[in-house]
């Protein structure tokens, strides 16, 4: 039997991306593995590049369409709640009432009566994370990071040299974690900024970026994460038990996970600046 790795690197896209379209995205995993490799991890790098909901066509019914709209918006309105409890009572202001939940729900359900692709679309992404997932956790590797299609590194030899230090200071904490490593929503279009404000600097980077763990734990897209074994067994626990339908987005999946974790069992860092642009949402931008 082969040494498990330190590192299970894997890459959720698909055959039609166009982040991926001329390989770019492959080539950054593959340039990305050999410098870690440069560094003297072992690592193995999984693309997922499958459309497996595809695959085995289903039949998106109504029932299914009008249960997906009604999942993402109590989603979103348990969210909201568990915001607020790591906000300041100062600055808390009025949530957002039923009738503007009740609002949201009409125009999603309207969007999936018109059709079901992007639940199909989303059905796909789900299942690419699940296979990675699964396959780093069954690799025993001691981290797990996945990175979306989108997510751009501008210097994968600085990104490298950065997740070498990541990697020994998450072997020093030898926790249940998860860690942002993308620049993706702003603090403020996350609603979470008066948490962010209070994050604790754990580490410094060369280049001056910095580790920060934050409490309550929260999430940022799921772009760029880097996760423990035992996190990413619960993400993928977490996905197969809900079931790929009715269907909400994957960062949504994390956010559930999130709000069903406590600060005791599990530890929240976040890289700033993100080390992966997520292109989607700055395609003008670059990183350090």
């Amino acid at each position: 039997m082969g040494q498990a790795p330190k590192l299970f690197l894997g890459l959720v896209t698909h055959p039609r991306s166009r982040f991926n379209a001329d390989g770019r995205a492959t080539q950054q995993i593959t340039e990305l593995s050999a410098n870690l490799r440069g560094h003297g991890f072992t690592v193995e790098t999984l693309i997922s590049d499958r459309n497996d909901f595809d695959a085995v066509p289903q039949r998106i019914g109504l029932g299914t369409r009008f249960r997906s709209a009604w999942l993402q918006v109590e989603t979103e309105r348990a969210w909201a709640k568990y915001l607020q409890t790591g906000r300041d009572p100062q600055a808390i202001g009025r949530s957002p009432g039923r009738i503007f939940y009740l609002a949201m729900f009409i125009k999603r359900a309207i969007s999936f009566l018109v059709s079901s692709r992007p639940l199909e679309r989303l059905a796909n992404i789900d299942l690419s994370h699940l296979r990675v997932l699964r396959e780093g956790i069954n690799s025993e590797a001691d981290w797990i990071l996945v990175i979306e299609d989108d997510g751009v590194a501008e210097n994968i030899s600085v990104v490298a040299e950065n997740l070498a230090f990541l990697i020994s200071f998450a072997g020093i904490e030898r926790a249940d974690m998860f860690m942002n490593l993308s620049q993706s929503m702003s603090d403020i279009e996350l609603g979470v900024d008066a948490i962010m404000a209070r994050a604790k600097e754990a580490h410094s980077f060369a280049d001056g970026g910095k580790i920060v763990q934050i409490s309550p734990p929260i999430s940022n897209t799921v772009c760029a994460n880097f996760y423990s074994p035992t996190f990413a067994a619960r993400f993928a626990n977490a996905i197969e038990s809900q079931g790929i339908l009715p269907s909400i987005p994957i960062d949504w999946r994390l956010n559930k996970l999130v709000m069903n974790s406590t600060v005791n069992d599990t530890r929240c860092y976040w890289v700033i600046p993100g080390m992966f642009i997520q292109e989607s949402m700055h395609p003008n931008e670059t990183v350090r």
